[in-house]
């Protein structure tokens, strides 16, 4: 029995997982939306069929046990003797192919009275159905539902065999060509919470879209016409998998679907249809069934006439209906997807678009996609009303994101700092000291484990302002070039590009975050959504504004490059400061700027070449600064006091003499010209 259930289990996945777009090899990122816009603004997800299947029929009222895994320890003890004793007799004569005598023994339960066949009647019950045979057909169908009225009564069931029947029965009313009926009992049975159940509507919806004329008589009922619908939604992209020429396939049911007058399940049939491109089906759909489902693929079709508003009010109307933990990822899959958080990450999309950076802020933050996050607030904020974003933002948040947060790469280096808040307040405090704000950086630092590099680097930076000397400061430059070399992804680095932190500057995910290959059907509406004016001007003039000071990938090493020419540019020539200082700035940026290094190895050639003996392999190997000897090796300030004292004693003479002999030459002017009066 075990292994039978764990085959059952794996044949249940293996038929429920769904046909998702297959990725090269790769590191496996959390999806972001921001990346390729117009794939966002047309791509409608595809719902969970399971999930869908199992609230065709609303929840039961009656609470009956699923068992579907394996069973129960005790499930075949804890009955009375008499019963015990009958039931275990018709259960060897059964196994023996003795159906008559099982059947007696499974009837004899049954007529017990009440008190006495607790445990085993829905047993008994369920066997007289299964033992039906030639002859007794007719008993099926009703002792199944005998199994689930005794259920009700509150007789015992162990083994889940009231939910277990209503398959049992299903298959009996597939095997009488009853599809309608069988879909049904099915759906009951998913609605209750059997995953085989999920599996059997499955399967019976895929041979319906393969058989025109049992499709057109099953599709005379409501629930059917609900099925199909919805299995066309969240299945539909099988038929890419299939043979040359099965898409056609698709494309039938949704005619055959919209042939229906009144067709049930319209919102489900709207979002099928823009899935494949078949927007005359969607427009005429979209509308009749006013639910979550059906407002998103109104703000698609918005979207493609141009009409933004529309689009932006459909949207907010799906997010107040779509329940923020429902996940529509199927087994297997390793990142959530809830359509709440992907139509809130799609209106910050058009809030961005129209160039409303805070509103847009709060929703990509709705939408819990760190890498969505992380763009709009590295890039698109400014630093003020980022501060006031981080200020504003709630631990509430980092509740309803646990889900993603939970499978994101650097949950585990992030060392207890794998929250929102968090993340938000490190990005923030690597931006200010990005941009020189270093005592404001520190505050968001606190209480991390970057805290210490942080202030060190900040600290010799500080030196080096504050120095007199040039030897001194130039010391304090290369301390924070070796800082902002060795710790820099964790105090300097972006959390987006070029840096990423975000996999800890393992992956540029701009080599993996491009658009997927689509079917020809939904790479048209991309196009079509890619006439949009996708990125303001304004959004444009932000990202040039709040770029890091270097373009490159590892950015803060070729910040670092800076410091140490800023540091050689101190010290003598000819020293060996000057010549070591420029080997590190052409190590620290070596695999960045390749024309940078050879630029610094010329300058090394022609004002710092070392003396024969000395150990240095320009640019990879490079010993300490001797900072010391280049003190002794500045050039001493020589006075020559005896011929200054001389000359400024000459000059300080003249100086007095001149206003005398001016007086004098007025006082004898004056006199001359009295004599002449």
């Amino acid at each position: 029995m075990p292994c039978r259930s764990l085959f059952a289990s794996l044949v249940v996945l293996l038929l429920l997982a769904p046909v998702r777009d297959a990725d090269a090899c790769g590191p496996d990122f959390p999806p972001d939306l921001l990346t390729d816009r117009a794939g966002t603004l047309a791509e409608l997800p595809d719902g969970r069929f399971s999930l869908e299947a199992s609230r065709l029929l609303p929840k039961p009222a009656d609470t009956f046990q699923v068992v579907e895994s394996s069973e129960p320890e005790d499930a075949r003890t804890g009955g009375g003797a008499r019963e015990t004793a009958l039931y275990a007799e018709g259960a060897k004569a059964w196994h023996a192919g003795d159906l008559e005598q099982a059947r007696a023994r499974f009837q004899d339960v049954l007529s017990l009275p009440p008190e006495e066949r607790r445990r085993f009647s829905t047993f008994a019950a369920f066997m007289l159905a299964r033992t039906s045979g030639a002859g007794f057909q007719h008993e099926a169908r009703p002792r199944f539902a005998e199994v689930r009225e005794l259920a009700r009564q509150g007789f015992d069931d162990p083994l889940g065999l009231a939910v277990a029947s209503l398959g049992e029965e299903a298959r009996l009313l597939l095997d009488q060509g009853d599809d309608a009926g069988a879909i049904r009992l099915y759906a009951e049975q998913a609605a209750h919470g059997s995953g085989s159940a999920t599996t059997s509507l499955l399967l019976v919806a895929r041979a319906l879209s393969r058989n025109e004329a049992r499709l057109r008589e099953a599709l005379k009922d409501p629930l059917a016409q609900r099925l199909m619908a919805t299995f066309a939604w969240t299945r539909g992209q099988e038929w890419q998998w299939a043979d040359d020429g099965a898409s056609v396939g698709l494309q039938r049911l949704l005619d055959a679907l919209a042939s229906v007058p009144g067709v049930a399940g319209a919102d489900r049939l709207a979002a099928a249809a823009w899935r494949v491109g078949r927007f005359d089906l969607a427009e005429r759909f979209a509308g009749q069934e006013h639910t979550p489902l059906d407002a998103w693929v109104k703000a698609k079709l918005a979207l493609r006439r141009g009409d933004r508003t529309a689009a932006e009010q459909h949207l907010a109307e799906a997010t107040q209906g779509l329940p923020e933990a429902e996940d529509w990822s199927g087994d297997g899959e390793w990142y959530p997807q809830r359509p709440r958080a992907r139509a809130e990450g799609e209106r910050a999309l058009l809030a961005l678009m129209q160039g409303d950076f805070t509103r847009s802020a709060e929703q990509v933050a709705a939408s819990c996609s760190w890498a969505d996050m992380a763009y709009v607030a590295e890039r698109v904020l400014t630093v003020e009303e980022l501060k006031r974003f981080v200020a504003a933002y709630t631990p509430e948040a980092d509740a309803r994101c646990k889900p993603e947060l939970a499978n994101l790469w650097d949950d585990d280096a992030r060392e207890g700092t794998n929250s929102l808040t968090r993340r938000l307040r490190l990005l923030l405090a690597r931006r200010l000291l990005r941009t020189g704000a270093g005592a404001e950086a520190l505050e968001y630092f606190r209480g991390t484990p970057f805290e210490q590099p942080a202030r060190q680097y900040l600290d010799a930076r500080e030196r080096a302002r504050a120095a007199d000397n040039e030897i001194d400061r130039a010391r304090a430059l290369f301390d924070a070039a070796l800082l902002a070399r060795r710790a820099g992804m964790e105090i300097l680095g972006t959390e987006a590009a070029p840096d990423w932190a975000q996999t800890d500057g393992m992956y540029d995910r701009g080599e993996y975050d491009g658009p997927p290959e689509l079917p020809p059907e939904q790479d048209t509406v991309r196009r079509k959504m890619a006439e949009l004016p996708l990125v303001s001007a304004s959004e444009q003039q932000r990202l040039t504004a709040h770029a890091p000071p270097h373009a490159f990938r590892f950015h803060y090493r070729s910040t670092a490059a800076d410091l140490a020419e800023q540091a050689a540019a101190l010290v003598p020539p000819r020293s060996q400061a000057y010549a070591v200082l420029l080997c590190h700035a052409a190590r620290f940026t070596a695999s960045n700027e390749p024309e940078r290094g050879k630029r610094l190895w010329r300058m090394y050639v022609k004002n710092g070449a070392l003396r024969a003996g000395e150990d240095m392999l320009f640019g990879q190997e490079c010993p300490e600064p001797d900072f010391e000897r280049a003190r002794a090796q500045q050039p001493k300030l020589s006075l020559p006091w005896k011929g200054m004292r001389r000359r400024t004693l000459a000059v300080m003479g003249g100086g007095l003499l001149l206003p005398v002999a001016l007086g004098a030459a007025f006082i004898l002017r004056r006199k001359r010209r009295s004599a002449g009066a």
